[in-house]
């Protein structure tokens, strides 16, 4: 079967390719994230990026834009800016390492500021306190969940990891 466009026949077969090029290009357009520069003002940054969902003094006097996906997403990025207003980092820090070396003894709000929200929290029989759950990316593109386990002094006891269940996984219980 052909089809005529503008004088010219065109397999179904290449039409269809070519649109499914068309289509990939687009989404790909559309799904492409680009940090904002260093040295980009506050303004710049949230015109770019939004509104930050918290904003945390930083200790030489700058502050810490917070931008999350979760709960659904897997990343979490720190804009941090000098005193003076000008982004000096973006960095995205949901991830094995930041996760394994936050400090047991941190505050529940330290927590917050740093990674945000989390996914889901809950309680488990063996340990007394709220567990806060993080989805994220590990390398080798292995879907992970940091558990921050936070105790009734609203500090962190422990973190621990697991991997996260996908739907292919046959688990009779």
């Amino acid at each position: 079967m052909t089809t005529r466009t503008a004088g010219r026949s065109w397999p179904v077969s290449l039409r269809t390719v070519a649109a499914t090029l068309l289509l990939g290009a687009a989404l790909t357009g559309c799904a492409h994230f680009s940090a904002p520069e260093p040295g980009a003002s506050t303004a710049q940054v949230q015109s770019h990026m939004g509104a930050p969902l918290n904003v945390s003094t930083l200790p030489e006097g700058g502050q810490r834009w917070l931008y999350s996906t979760l709960p659904m997403g897997r990343e979490v990025y720190h804009a941090n800016f000098d005193a003076a207003g000008r982004l000096t980092s973006f960095n995205q820090v949901l991830d094995f390492l930041h996760l394994s070396r936050f400090p047991v003894g941190s505050t529940r709000h330290q927590v917050l500021d740093f990674f945000g929200p989390p996914y889901e929290i809950t309680e488990v029989a063996s340990f007394r306190g709220k567990v806060w759950t993080y989805r994220f990316m590990d390398d080798m593109n292995l879907r992970r969940l940091g558990h921050i386990h936070i105790g009734l002094d609203d500090r962190v006891a422990k973190v621990m990891f697991t991997d996260e269940p996908t739907a292919d996984d046959f688990r009779a219980f």
